[in-house]
């Protein structure tokens, strides 16, 4: 039976959110290298939701937290595809000899942050952080992250350390592993800051080059 995607294709807008998708690809595989990343298309835009943390089991007391850059397409299209971040990657690789098209990896991935989305309407806004404290808090953690952890850690000890560093409120109730994901998929790599929305349990830092959303383990 074919895949409902097996004919999905998307077309960029230029080169340069080729570029910038591919970017956003990369970073998230230093995360993680087997990560997937969720396309929604409608209209003329294309948001990819990728994740930077959440829970793998009902015990995880780990954050959820989910990047999302919005990319401006050449025509109308209507995709919701949850893939591989590789095999986009790939087929970004040999855009051009699909006529600029980039077509949809046929294989569905499960992935549990993607049946946890946020709301997309009735957001607040709420605060401001700067550009320097997202850089501060984000490598205070990851220090803290790398010397709390032994050699070879197993996965209990890893859950702990991660909870209780990228877990900890960094201000304006936005838990530090949002700034760590703005950080490392390059969202703070301008002077602008962020401006924080909530809905209820939820965060949201937003600026030009992208969004995170977040909300703590403990938060229903």
């Amino acid at each position: 039976m074919p895949s409902p995607l097996q004919n999905s294709r998307f077309q960029l807008s230029d080169h340069r959110e080729a570029k910038d998708l591919a970017t956003l690809l990369s970073r998230v595989k230093t995360i993680d290298s087997s990560a997937a990343v969720r396309l929604q298309a409608r209209g003329r835009v294309l948001a990819v939701w990728a994740p930077v943390m959440s829970a793998e089991t009902l015990l995880d007391t780990v954050p959820t937290v989910l990047g999302m850059r919005a990319l401006h397409l050449a025509e109308d299209s209507e995709i919701d595809a949850t893939v591989e971040a590789s095999a986009v990657l790939d087929r970004l690789a040999r855009i051009d000899a699909n006529d600029g098209a980039l077509p949809v990896p046929p294989v569905m991935v499960n992935a549990a942050w993607a049946g946890v989305m946020p709301p997309s309407r009735g957001w607040t806004e709420s605060g401001r952080l700067d550009a320097e404290t997202v850089a501060r808090i984000a490598h205070e953690g990851m220090r803290a992250v790398e010397e709390a952890l032994p050699t070879n850690p197993g996965g209990a000890v890893l859950n702990t350390v991660r909870s209780r560093v990228w877990g900890s409120d960094s201000g304006e109730g936005v838990v530090s592993g949002a700034l760590f994901g703005a950080t490392v998929l390059g969202f703070n790599d301008t002077d602008e800051g962020f401006t924080v929305y909530s809905n209820g349990p939820w965060r949201r830092l937003s600026n030009t080059q992208g969004h995170v959303v977040s909300k703590s383990a403990s938060a229903v």
